[in-house]
């Protein structure tokens, strides 16, 4: 997968070293409830739409930048449903890493089911309780339909969380 501008000039400096960083991912929800899977290029692995913030970039407008980019869709977050850790991940290039994940609810507003950047091979809609296993999932808080049930979370939700400007 493409590499970040700011992670291409932190990795030219500390070459494959361990770098702890922000990611989001998002649970992309159909109005008939079905969630968004798509299969990575890079493995060939069904997951969700994820990426790495930008500098200075709000999580909440990386996964709206994530989604539109990964699959053509434009998509509001509409409530935090975890934030989470992971171990470290070797990746094949050499890079060590570990990513703390927020993880968004998020509703389809337009755009058209495509992959536009290259990350993602195909897309398909599945039941919550049908989802396979995904790379994020041994790192979730609790079953993804507990999460969406809103059992999962321990504090109380508030809209002023989210910059949904330009979403």
């Amino acid at each position: 997968m493409p590499i970040p501008d700011f992670l291409r000039t932190i990795r030219a400096k500390i070459g494959h070293d361990y770098v702890l960083l922000p990611a989001v991912a998002a649970v992309v929800q159909r109005a008939d409830g079905k969630v968004l899977l798509m299969r990575r290029a890079d493995n060939g692995e069904w997951s969700l739409p994820s990426g790495i913030c930008e500098p200075g970039e709000h999580p909440s407008r990386t996964i709206c930048r994530e989604i539109r980019e990964e699959t053509g869709l434009v998509a509001k977050p509409t409530r935090i449903l975890a934030v989470f850790g992971g171990p470290r991940i070797h990746h094949t290039s050499g890079d060590l890493a570990e990513y703390v994940t927020t993880l968004f609810h998020c509703e389809i507003r337009g755009g058209e089911l495509e992959p536009l950047d290259g990350e993602a091979l195909e897309f398909r809609f599945v039941d919550a309780e049908e989802i396979p296993s995904l790379s994020i999932d041994p790192h979730l808080p609790a079953p993804l339909p507990q999460l969406l049930a809103g059992s999962g979370g321990a504090f109380p939700w508030s809209d002023a969380w989210l910059d949904l400007e330009g979403c």
